[in-house]
């Protein structure tokens, strides 16, 4: 209620409805004063009745005609004008009927009252006409001898005109001051209205933005949640990954021990097939001394079972060798398939993992067909000395009865010799698939250790990662609350502008 009474003048229409109030109230005394000195002077039998009636009823029907006017419309200027004219009719019946000299200071006062309404036209015309009304008295008065002209009447109306003059003087400067005061006042308004305008629409761009941001920061903190969980999930992978890589590279080993001992085996059973072979050679080149050293021959022939059983047994060692070697190829096939699986959830950033891993399934695929190659020639090795062993049999019975199966005895050497030839190829074809495994196993334990490379990358890049996404995390965090404080304090500009 308080801030409603304040600076209620500022409002032209209430500056108005204020000095029409204090307007009737100036004329309603100006008209008992004159009223006051009419009826003074008809009691001291000095003015005509009628001149005294006439003017009261002229002063009473003015003031309620303008309490009329006022009531109709408060603000309105034409009571102003009215009452100023009646005011100056009323000073010019009695400056004419009378001789009263103290009417002068009532045009002063007209001119006065003219000031507050900031109206130069009006006060202007109001300067204008009291000054002519003052003239017309004066010389009226002089004609009818109420006033003499002399020096002190010629002084008296130069100085009332010139005190109307600086009085329309004042009022002017006066308006001038004050509009130029007003002016800048209202301009310096506008302008603030101007910048509060503008400070509101940057507020609302503010505040609308601010939203935008908060949701897309909120979108943001989401998915940096996402991307953290997954860079532990990668990270957790690939602890996974590196784990069972250690555990192929120690299987790997065993492969290269198992597959150096094999070609080891293998270079013993050449030995022995080769020496076989000159043993069987010597045989032969002995076939026609076989009654002179039948016992030569039956010794030799016990040499020989002896040698083919320490094949045999060297061939069961293959075997087992060989057994050993698919088994740790079934496991590292496996391997390769949980490292393929692992890398396909690690998406992008095991690309190359997945390839390794897929070098890693062939060279396994591979050492397997190998294997199974070494296992069925070892079979037929098997085979084949179990043949030997049972060819070296017939001889020992052939020693036995020298003239009757001489003859079976030298086919068997020939078969013999035969079968050591190509137990000599196939061990040597054992050992080039040794030899094969060796290097696919060398290109393993390579490939691993590219592998564990790859997975301590992938491992590290995924902490960095991870270590990243939540430092974004509490940035973005903190991007968001100085949104939201900048949306309050966008919603308190607003208020405070309403």
């Amino acid at each position: 209620m308080e801030e409603e009474k304040k600076y209620i003048y500022n409002d032209k229409a209430e500056r108005i409805k204020k000095m029409n109030r204090f307007y009737i109230g100036a004329t309603i005394f100006l008209g008992i004063l004159f009223l006051l000195y009419l009826w003074l002077r008809m009691a001291n039998q000095n003015l005509v009745n009628a001149t005294v009636y006439g003017n009261t009823v002229l002063i009473i029907g003015a003031s309620v005609l303008n309490t009329i006017i006022y009531h109709k419309d408060h603000a309105t200027a034409k009571l102003k004008v009215i009452a100023t004219l009646e005011m100056g009719l009323e000073y010019l019946l009695v400056g004419v009927q009378t001789d009263a000299h103290f009417i002068t200071y009532v045009l002063i006062v007209l001119v006065a009252l003219q000031i507050p309404y900031y109206d130069k036209g009006g006060l202007k015309r109001t300067c204008v006409g009291v000054s002519i009304l003052y003239v017309i008295v004066t010389i009226v008065q002089g004609i009818k001898g109420i006033t003499v002209l002399n020096v002190d009447t010629i002084c008296s109306v130069v100085g009332v005109l010139g005190v109307l003059f600086m009085v329309s003087r004042i009022g002017k400067i006066t308006l001038l001051f004050n509009a130029d005061a007003l002016g800048s006042i209202d301009e310096e308004h506008k302008k603030q209205n101007e910048i509060l305008q503008g400070v509101l629409e940057i507020s609302k761009t503010v505040q609308e933005e601010s939203v935008k941001s908060s949701s897309l920061i909120g979108k943001l903190v989401e998915t940096t949640n996402s991307v953290t969980g997954s860079m532990q999930e990668i990270t957790t992978a690939s602890g996974m990954n590196a784990n069972s890589i250690e555990e192929q590279n120690t299987m790997t080993a065993t492969i290269q021990d198992a597959i150096e001992e094999t070609s080891e085996r293998s270079k013993q059973m050449v030995d022995i097939a080769m020496n076989s072979n000159d043993s069987i050679q010597e045989n032969m080149r002995v076939m026609d001394e076989l009654k002179d050293q039948a016992e030569q021959i039956t010794n030799t022939n016990h040499d020989v079972t002896e040698a083919m059983t320490k094949l045999q047994d060297k061939t069961k060692e293959v075997e087992e060798i060989a057994g050993m070697i698919l088994n740790i190829s079934s496991q590292t096939n496996l391997l390769a398939l949980n490292a393929s699986i692992e890398s396909a959830r690690a998406g992008e950033a095991g690309r190359g993992f997945a390839v390794v891993a897929e070098q890693i399934r062939q060279l396994a695929e591979q050492t397997k067909n190998s294997t199974e190659e070494i296992t069925r020639i070892t079979n037929e090795l098997n085979a084949n000395a179990n043949d030997v062993v049972v060819s070296v049999e017939g001889s020992v019975q052939a020693t036995e009865d020298q003239k009757e199966k001489i003859l079976a005895a030298s086919e068997t050497f020939n078969l013999l010799n035969k079968n050591i030839g190509e137990l000599v190829a196939h061990i040597e074809e054992v050992n080039k698939k040794v030899s094969g495994l060796s290097d696919s196993n060398n290109k393993i334990v390579v490939n691993c250790s590219q592998l564990s490379a790859a997975t301590e990358e992938v491992t590290a890049s995924a902490e960095q990662v991870h270590t990243l996404s939540e430092e974004n995390l509490d940035v973005a965090k903190q991007v968001q609350n100085a949104v939201e404080k900048i949306h309050s304090t966008a919603d308190d500009i607003k208020k405070f502008l309403h």
